[in-house]
């Protein structure tokens, strides 16, 4: 049996208020949009996603990590290596990006389906990703929505078993940006519905479904990623399926349009609640379409995902749009940064990216930064490389009103880590009183500052 066996979705926690950017143009817009921090990106979105898929500790087997997004933070430096290497996968194991349309998501999905299918892979983490940015006070500005999320693909413990899968491709100018465009541009949004998404996704739903011998009527639950529900709605009637019973309702209210990710956080949703042998499909736009009919196995009662309201639960609310702006960097920021040569990056990975510590065989004192003399018992050449946890509660911490950084207040915070260890970080996504002593935090990879034209990332704070 081949499928998927663990999901996981990740939401940034501020919300934006689309009314504040009908405000600032003089239109009209209803719900909220999930929107990045302004030290979050695609890439540490998805880090956060693995975390919610499998945990602080990666299942064993796991040889390859694929990563799609259409907002990577580097057109030129592979993503899923750095992604793999801050949540501490082995080295020998595959790494691809994805990219060029928000079906990347599912192409990296179609890929770990293939290898593990296929024998060349035990075990594949999707990893789909995306913060994409419009032009302000366009039409798609209030749409867009940020989100990432990740699936484990093997052939064990399977909560949703792969049946077949089916693509369509296929020209046509709907979404795009060029090499040296920063936003994304739509062409005519209906035009583009009624002659490529509607026959594009109903064509690949179609023939999936008559690979797997399985009518329409059959089908528990259909995940459309698409731009709206009334599109959505239209390619559920065309695929022979009823809009008010199978349909995954999408998150375009509460969440915006997601992107890459939006294929797997809605095959998440379809799956909640599912019965032993209810038949999903999930697919997804872009140059053509991509469907994958799943089965749900027993395996999904006893470890069913993380429901995505609870991923969306415990959002703050921006106070402005000229905040997201600065968060987007539409804004300026006049914050500078220390350049981290290449030598030093490379020296220190083990310890600051996949985040190891050191434990002393004499005391037992576990420390950071990594030592080779005891911080405890001062005992020469004792200690030995310990992986540090990434929860614990706050020993204590301060407010810091005068560092350099784009945003105040900012919290610094001594955490006491579960399993041992203090580290002492910047915080991050706080809202009044989550930072306290004796609050409960969790580690979250984000920027740490940008210099030399390269961007750095640590290790922050934020709520558990």
């Amino acid at each position: 049996m081949i499928g998927i066996t663990k999901l996981g979705s990740y939401f940034p926690r501020r919300r934006l208020d689309r009314a504040l950017i009908g405000k600032a143009w003089g239109g009209k817009a209803s719900g909220t949009r999930t929107m990045a921090a302004i030290d979050e990106d695609a890439l540490t979105m998805g880090v956060e996603a693995v975390s919610a898929c499998i945990g602080e500790t990666p299942a064993a087997g796991i040889d390859a990590l694929y990563f799609g997004s259409t907002s990577a933070p580097y057109l030129e430096k592979q993503v899923a290596s750095m992604v793999a290497t801050a949540v501490d996968l082995p080295r020998e194991i595959v790494t691809a990006d994805f990219a060029g349309s928000v079906r990347a998501g599912l192409g990296a999905l179609r890929a770990a389906l293939d290898g593990v299918g296929a024998g060349s892979l035990h075990a594949a983490l999707v990893v789909a990703s995306d913060c994409r940015l419009a032009e302000p006070g366009g039409e798609l500005e209030p749409q867009f929505g940020d989100a990432a999320a990740a699936a484990l693909v093997s052939r064990h413990d399977v909560i949703a078993e792969l049946v077949t899968a089916a693509s369509v491709s296929e020209e046509f100018t709907y979404f795009w940006r060029t090499d040296e465009q920063r936003y994304v541009q739509v062409a005519d949004a209906r035009f583009g519905n009624q002659y490529s998404v509607q026959r594009d996704v109903p064509d690949a739903v179609g023939a999936a479904l008559r690979k797997a011998e399985l009518p329409a009527s059959k089908v528990a639950r259909l995940a459309v990623a698409l731009p709206d529900p009334r599109a959505a709605a239209a390619v559920a009637k065309k695929a022979g399926c009823n809009p008010e019973t199978q349909l995954v309702p999408l998150l375009t209210a509460e969440a915006g349009v997601l992107g890459s990710a939006e294929p797997l956080v809605l095959l998440s949703r379809a799956l909640e609640g599912l019965q032993p042998g209810d038949f999903v499909v999930v697919a997804g736009y872009g140059e053509g379409a991509d469907a994958f009919v799943f089965r749900a196995t027993h395996a999904l009662l006893a470890h069913p995902p993380r429901t995505v309201a609870d991923a969306l639960a415990g959002g703050i609310p921006v106070a402005s749009y000229e905040r997201y702006l600065r968060a987007r960097g539409v804004l300026p920021l006049d914050v500078g940064g220390e350049l981290v040569p290449t030598y030093i990056e490379w020296k220190e990975l083990k310890q600051d990216t996949r985040l190891w510590g050191s434990r002393c065989t004499a005391c037992g004192l576990v420390q950071y930064p990594q030592e080779v003399v005891c911080m405890g018992c001062h005992a020469p050449g004792k200690t030995v490389d310990h992986k540090l946890r990434r929860e614990g509660t706050v020993f204590t911490f301060t407010i810091d009103n005068l560092a350099q950084v784009p945003e105040h207040p900012m919290p610094m915070v001594v955490v006491e880590l579960d399993g041992g260890g203090r580290i002492y970080l910047q915080g991050t996504d706080c809202a009044d009183g989550d930072i306290a002593v004796g609050k409960r935090v969790r580690l979250t990879y984000r920027r740490l500052h940008q210099a030399g034209g390269n961007r750095n990332y640590y290790w922050k704070v934020r709520p558990a």
